[in-house]
């Protein structure tokens, strides 16, 4: 058994909300999920990203923020890092003496790159770290924690010193467009999961098109029925013929029908590829990588790969089930509709529909247990491994598994 685990990548968001880079968090068995990291702690995070899993494969093309302790620092094994993929960042609660100062310094001239991680903003903050601040790249500044009062002030001192700023505990739209009236250009948290209802809102028709032809892959609908369906919606088809071409696939030869589409990926297949369209928010349109269809497609994979860890001998369509679950979990985020409104177009079992609206039935702890993964909620997560007898190996590698599977995302959206 491992002592440290990966448990998830929060992404940080740029200002036209695609992804900018991720902060990874690993946790400590023994330590508090609010505490730094111990020395060996980040020398397993850096060991295991660079060999045992590479970082293409856990960061895709994006930086890695990895939060490390004063001893790291000063470890020589820092120079070693790639420049060009991590960022470390440091608590605020780090002794600030002239030692750090100095190695912070020498570290920005070797073109190392260090934030300062998660701050309250105010006087104090400015008191202590103030000399240091034109040598961090990035400061975090955590805004629900920060008073208001004197915010926008200290905000208007941190930028003289020119640091790029990450706003983070970013978890709703109205604390994000107080960032963005702030002038914050990068954030952090999972606001952009927030579902903005909207009274009486009409469902787009390209968004039918794609539940129609949803319905009817998961339904016993023939192969043909569902050519024919989807030969009629020129926009669905032409982006499933370009896809199955593409080189994210390497077929040996192009293929031509939708017919052939339908037989060679399986329905399983083609039914997560056009949620993958919803979710792109791209229906007949150009598609790009959003942090929600990331979100999305991680859940569908937690879905199907716990439930085969709970239940080796599931059946294929419970695992279908399972991974419905996590792919209509978020589509009132998309369609800005009540989630209870927009199942009713869905041809779904009533385990997934109660699974979604009450979080009630057999899929609905397996449900819970992604969203404690996304959350990092480490109690949570011990608890159900330990109730269902789950290995914390086959855990890491469900969620080594996941984060190459969604990572190839990035490269398959683009030829939709």
């Amino acid at each position: 058994m491992s002592e440290y685990h990966l448990l998830g990548r929060q992404p940080i968001l740029d200002e036209k909300k695609r992804i900018f880079a991720y902060d990874l968090f690993f946790r400590d068995e023994k330590r508090r999920a609010d505490e730094a990291p111990g020395r060996y702690a980040t020398v397993s995070v850096l060991t295991k990203v660079l060999n045992q899993f590479g970082a293409k494969e856990i960061l895709g093309n994006y930086k890695a923020f990895v939060r490390v302790e004063r001893e790291f620092l000063f470890n020589d094994l820092i120079l070693d890092m790639p420049k060009d993929i991590f960022v470390f960042s440091v608590l605020p609660s780090m002794r600030f003496d002239m030692a750090i100062a100095r190695r912070i310094v020498e570290l920005r001239r070797r073109g190392f790159q260090i934030a300062l991680n998660d701050t309250i903003l105010d006087d104090e903050l400015l008191k202590r770290v103030g000399p240091l601040l034109p040598h961090f790249s990035y400061v975090k500044i955590d805004v629900e924690r920060s008073p208001r009062e004197k915010f926008l002030d200290l905000l208007r001192r941190i930028r003289a010193y020119d640091p790029q700023l990450i706003a983070t505990k970013v978890e709703s739209p109205e604390t994000a467009q107080f960032c963005e009236d702030a002038g914050f250009k990068r954030f952090q948290g999972y606001f952009f999961a927030k579902p903005k209802i909207l009274k009486q809102q009409k469902m787009d028709p390209h968004y039918r098109s794609v539940i129609r032809a949803y319905n009817l892959l998961i339904s016993n609908a023939e192969a043909d029925e569902i050519a024919s369906y989807l030969e009629q919606h020129s926009a669905l088809s032409l982006q499933l013929l370009r896809y199955v071409n593409s080189a994210a696939l390497s077929l040996a030869r192009r293929i031509s029908s939708i017919h052939e589409v339908i037989l060679l990926l399986g329905r399983h297949n083609v039914a997560q590829w056009l949620m993958m369209i919803i979710y792109a928010q791209s229906v007949g349109g150009k598609q790009e990588t959003t942090p929600l269809a990331l979100m999305a497609k991680t859940r569908m994979e937690l879905m199907r790969g716990t439930w085969k860890l709970m239940y080796p001998g599931a059946t294929r369509k419970e695992l279908d089930e399972a991974h419905f679950v996590g792919a209509l979990s978020l589509l009132d985020v998309v369609m800005h509709a009540p989630l209870e409104k927009i199942l009713e177009e869905f041809n779904i079992s009533e385990e997934i529909r109660s699974a979604l609206l009450h979080r009630r039935g057999k899929f609905a702890h397996v449900y819970m247990f992604v969203e404690s993964i996304e959350k990092c909620n480490q109690p949570a997560i011990d608890l159900f491994l330990n109730h269902y007898g789950i290995p914390k190996e086959a855990y890491e590698r469900l969620i080594f598994e996941t984060t190459v599977s969604v990572n190839r995302l990035d490269e398959e959206l683009e030829t939709m």
